[in-house]
């Protein structure tokens, strides 16, 4: 498949990748390394309005400033289903439009096609060629209540 023209990275799965809490600077390399495998594609940074308040205070500053300068934005507050349906409104907005989209994210987000997150010696590597719609049928509750006893 031809390189997507916009790659829409969720903030929260790549600053937390492989690590104990989040971090800005990981965030702020992968995006570097994910500008120089695709230099044609734009790319978009959604997240969760929670990441402000897991990162350290001087991460805390870096977002805020990345914020103001409009290069990441975060879901409102209360979004229905949380950034998940925002990544998932944002992405399905741009494919209706004709624009060929990319999600790099951990999470199962429908309709959209979603590339895997790696690491190459000191360099992030996204699988934009690989990515794919995932499927996830929906499955039945294994609780089962139980009847009350007549009498």
């Amino acid at each position: 498949m031809a390189d997507p023209q916009v790659v829409i990275v969720d903030a929260d799965t790549v600053a937390g990748w492989r690590r104990a809490t989040p971090s800005f600077a990981q965030l702020r390399d992968a995006i570097a390394d994910l500008r120089r495998q695709a230099p044609d594609a734009t790319v978009a940074i959604l997240g969760d309005p929670a990441l402000k308040w897991a990162l350290s205070t001087d991460d805390q500053l870096l977002l805020d400033d990345e914020i103001n300068h409009q290069r990441i934005v975060l879901a409102p507050a209360g979004t229905a289903r949380g950034h998940v349906r925002f990544i998932e409104r944002a992405a399905g907005h741009a494919t209706r439009n004709g624009t060929s989209v990319v999600v790099v994210t951990d999470r199962a987000i429908p309709g959209c096609r979603i590339a895997r997150l790696s690491r190459e010696g000191d360099r992030f590597v996204f699988d934009l060629e690989g990515a794919a719609q995932t499927t996830a049928a929906p499955t039945s509750s294994s609780h089962r209540r139980r009847r009350r006893a007549q009498g």
